[in-house]
């Protein structure tokens, strides 16, 4: 996708597809003079090539526009409706905010689309009132406010807001894809901690089975034997601790032994709600993940990944779980190649409404497929 200005004929489109929104969503329930009114400020072809015009385009095709007078007051801003919660809108007005200045920009919004602009970062500051048979509400940009969540995780605090975390990976496999067989022991699991600590590292995640393509399966005791000695002594040490386990036994052995949060690959769905389940029993944070067994998507792979989440929010809220402590993962690598890796990558923005995200990008085949690395432990420039 492309944001540029919008001059010439494009204008013309613009104003088109400006109608084609408006009358696609009813006329957000204005009354016919209101929609009279707005059809002849549309028709108002002077003034509107006054106005300071970007468009998105897919493709060569216009599919947003937002318009501002002298960068102050947003005029317009529509983007078509089936490319609407796709992060467009605010792409359109990151584009805008490069060109104003200290005075601030405001808009004047319809009454049933200020819950959507709050989300982009504004705020109310006047009451609603009646212009031309339209009810606005008035809004001036702000800027996202992000919330600065502190979560309890066993004893430890688990800030998110405040800053990037940095998650250090702990395999204490002999077949993960960029370090098996490196930390195997508890002495050179420990050893590898204390130095991600000293690197600054603010949790620290601990697996025991490799999940990586064409991964073994291996029983839940042998998982637990793998992993519980070495959380047992993480524990003895000041770093919150996480579990990357979707079996619910081996979680609940990581917990006793010191585990402050779980990273579950398979979201809550792999055992019937178990691990949910044990995720309320001790009241800690959850890292849910999305998850394919294939890279087949018969819908557009953010929707599909938003249908995957869901069904995790509903497992949770079935077993009343504390909706802020749920993380949710995209799952970089999982169910996806490197076309579905980028795609995503470019549309974080579109799941953030669904919660906090882990993003776990590093040293994967994807990244190697571009720059044409094949060792993955060489990858660490293209991971930055």
């Amino acid at each position: 996708m492309e944001i540029k200005r919008v001059t010439g004929v494009d204008v013309n489109k613009a104003l088109k597809l400006v109608w084609e929104v408006f009358l696609d969503f009813e006329a957000f329930g204005y009354n016919r003079k209101g929609v009279e009114e707005f059809r002849k400020f549309l028709d108002m072809k002077e003034l509107i090539r006054t106005f300071t015009t970007f468009g998105a385009y897919k493709n060569g095709k216009l599919i947003g526009i937002i318009s501002t007078q002298d960068y102050n007051q947003i005029c317009l801003f529509f983007v078509k409706k089936e490319y609407q919660n796709r992060g467009i809108g605010k792409k359109l007005l990151k584009k805008v905010l490069e060109g104003v200045k200290d005075k601030g920009i405001t808009i004047k919004v319809p009454v049933k689309s200020v819950g959507v602009f709050e989300g982009l970062g504004f705020e109310k500051n006047d009451e609603e009132h009646i212009l031309n048979g339209i009810n606005f509400v008035p809004m001036k940009y702000i800027g996202k406010k992000v919330k600065i969540l502190k979560l309890d995780a066993r004893g430890k605090k688990l800030e998110l807001g405040k800053k990037t975390l940095i998650m250090g990976i702990l395999n204490v496999t002999p077949d993960s894809f960029s370090d098996g067989g490196n930390y195997n022991s508890v002495e050179k699991a420990i050893q590898c901690a204390k130095k991600m600590i000293e690197d600054g590292v603010d949790i620290i995640d601990v697996g025991g089975e490799s999940t990586r393509p064409g991964f073994t399966q291996i029983s839940e005791e042998e998982e637990i034997e793998r992993v519980v000695p070495v959380i047992k002594e993480l524990s003895k040490l000041d770093i919150l601790i996480s579990v990357d386990t979707y079996k619910y036994k081996v979680a609940r052995a990581s917990i006793e032994a010191g585990a402050n949060i779980v990273n579950d690959i398979w979201g809550l769905q792999y055992d019937n709600g178990e691990m949910a389940k044990l995720i309320k029993e001790f009241d800690i944070p959850v890292i849910i993940m999305h998850n394919k067994d294939n890279k087949d998507y018969k819908k557009d792979i953010i929707l599909e990944m938003k249908e995957f989440f869901c069904k995790s929010f509903s497992i949770a809220k079935e077993n009343k779980l504390d909706m802020e402590k749920i993380i949710i993962d995209p799952g970089i690598g999982f169910g996806k190649g490197t076309k579905e890796n980028l795609e995503v990558l470019g549309r974080l923005e579109e799941l953030r409404e669904l919660g906090r995200i882990l993003l776990g990008a590093s040293r994967k085949k994807f990244l190697g497929e571009i720059s044409g690395e094949e060792i993955p432990q060489k990858r660490v420039a293209e991971t930055m």
